[in-house]
């Protein structure tokens, strides 16, 4: 996925709007590999072969995509920050949940190279 570094989130979170496979692969392609991925409340991952594998294990959970829409996304450099509000989807469309979330994406070279989510955490009781 070349382009600017806005251009590389915003391709990464359409990928998460087709499919877990999907964004397992922008994942892959799109992480750096020394990528530390922070999410509150989550296992932080480094790699993007740990980041592919919390991807991944979302199906076991019977998650099948996770719809993103983007309020803001101000890029300045190497730094992407995206206002957004995630929602994860089951396989037959019905919702799981519904999380505003606000990230900060470093790059590295057209990678990224650091990714830190914050949201309220109490809303991954939905999850249960």
């Amino acid at each position: 996925m070349a382009g600017s570094n806005e251009e590389v989130l915003l391709a990464v979170f359409s990928a998460w709007g087709e499919s877990i496979d999907a964004a397992v692969a922008a994942t892959m392609e799109n992480f750096a590999a020394d990528c530390v991925w922070e999410q509150t409340g989550m296992p932080t991952t480094t790699g993007p072969e740990e980041a592919a594998q919390l991807m991944r294990s979302m199906t076991d959970m019977g998650f099948a995509s996770i719809g993103v829409e983007c309020r803001n996304v101000v890029a300045d450099g190497d730094v992407v920050c995206s206002e957004r509000v995630d929602t994860i989807f089951r396989a037959d469309g019905s919702t799981v949940g519904i999380f505003p979330v606000v990230g900060v994406t470093e790059f590295r070279d057209g990678k990224i190279s650091s990714w830190r989510e914050y949201f309220d955490s109490a809303n991954l009781a939905q999850l249960a």
